[in-house]
């Protein structure tokens, strides 16, 4: 071969090298649609996005009854609501700290922060994980939460429930309380942003017999309570905005109706996290809100999508038409209407009763339905960075917001 021929196929090499890595760049850059992103699909990003606010529907496993979502924002500041798992993971170890870890670029062990963390209600499903890190705090932990925000009644004496003593999860709400003491104790308490707590309560005081729940009385409603709702509280966090839409009150049927709605707003973007909300719930923010005030571009299916709010509700906030979140593990979403009554939820979203179906018509990636027991993906080992791969984290987030100016 002569020289001119070879430099000739060399320089053809390099321009075929070339367009095949600008193709590569392009179908591994994060869409920008006014929706956002399609987040089920894998070529959405390869690496921590900068720039947006990243949202993930988290799923360690399909079978637990659970509620967690983290949302990352512009700076990169992490906000987690709920988080709690039941069921096959509820005696797991703690699985948030390798997501969030995954989610950031941090390998196992690196140091993060939570910025700010939100409880909807008392059940574990929904609080259970913060219980389990709290309790397994130690001074090697690295990592820090500087917010906690809920308000939860006094379980069993000051509000009664009409379930009964089995519609609350007193057993486990302790090893949140004695957590929160463990935790303060080697992260000197700072206050938290938005309460009105004079620092000569920060630490824990002397003339008290039991101080066991000190730090989660004080915390428990010092920010969202009656009175703040009422008032049109917004808890700004680097620019993303959580209005609190409501809280718990005395006439409350149950502890799912105590649950903290929160609307998230981002630019033109929001959300709207229901929580466990029941029907009373529903009618309650009917009656506080305009229809618009409630609608939402994605929507959080209330209690795993079973008896909640009903088809009145959904329909008024415009629920058809936005993208839904269900967090919702595999024995709900396939049992018969009867025992969850989850089938007329989906019959209103027409969605299959079927998972099979779910994803033999690929509903799961057409971005209108995200349901955490249809993900393409779940971690080997939810408790070690390495298992929440890159596959894993785009299969659960459920949308990037592009970044406003």
């Amino acid at each position: 071969m002569s020289k001119k021929k070879g430099r000739k196929i060399a320089a053809l090499r390099l321009i075929l090298a070339g367009i095949i890595m600008m193709t590569l760049l392009t179908s591994c850059s994060p869409g920008t649609g006014s929706k956002g992103s399609n987040a089920n699909d894998p070529s959405a990003t390869d690496a921590p996005y900068h720039g947006g606010v990243e949202l993930y529907q988290l799923a360690p496993e399909p079978d637990s009854l659970m509620m967690s979502y983290v949302i990352v924002t512009p700076s990169r500041k992490v906000i987690v609501i709920d988080g709690g798992i039941d069921g096959r993971g509820m005696n797991e170890p703690p699985y948030l700290p390798a997501a969030i870890r995954a989610i950031l670029g941090l390998e196992e062990g690196e140091y993060f922060e939570v910025e700010a963390w939100f409880l909807s209600h008392g059940h574990w499903d929904h609080f259970y994980e913060l219980a389990k890190m709290l309790a397994a705090y130690k001074e090697n932990s690295n990592y820090k939460i500087n917010n906690f925000y809920f308000d939860f009644p006094e379980y069993g004496v000051e509000w009664k429930t009409n379930g009964g003593s089995g519609d609350y999860n007193i057993k486990e709400l302790e090893v949140m309380k004695k957590g929160m003491r463990k935790y303060y104790r080697l992260v000197p308490f700072a206050g938290i942003k938005g309460a009105d707590i004079p620092e000569d309560q920060w630490a824990e005081p002397e003339d008290i017999d039991d101080k066991t729940y000190y730090y989660y009385d004080l915390i428990n409603g010092s920010v969202i309570n009656q009175q703040s709702v009422k008032e049109g509280l917004t808890i700004d966090i680097d620019g993303v905005a959580f209005k609190v839409m409501c809280t718990w009150s005395k006439s409350d049927a149950n502890v799912n109706s105590t649950s903290v709605v929160l609307k998230m707003i981002y630019g033109d973007h929001t959300v709207l996290f229901l929580g466990d909300a029941a029907s009373d719930t529903g009618n309650k923010l009917l009656r506080a809100y305009s229809d618009e005030e409630l609608k939402s571009e994605y929507v959080q299916l209330a209690h795993h999508g079973q008896w909640g709010p009903d088809q009145k509700f959904y329909e008024r906030i415009g629920a058809p038409d936005s993208i839904r979140l269900w967090p919702t593990p595999i024995w709900v979403w396939q049992n018969a209407q009867k025992t969850y009554d989850i089938g007329n939820s989906r019959l209103w979203m027409g969605l299959p009763e079927s998972s099979d179906e779910f994803a033999a018509k690929k509903l799961g990636e057409k971005g209108r339905d995200y349901v955490a027991c249809t993900y393409k993906a779940y971690p080997e080992s939810p408790s070690k960075v390495e298992s929440w791969t890159k596959e894993v984290i785009n299969a659960q987030r459920v949308a990037i917001f592009e970044r406003v100016s």
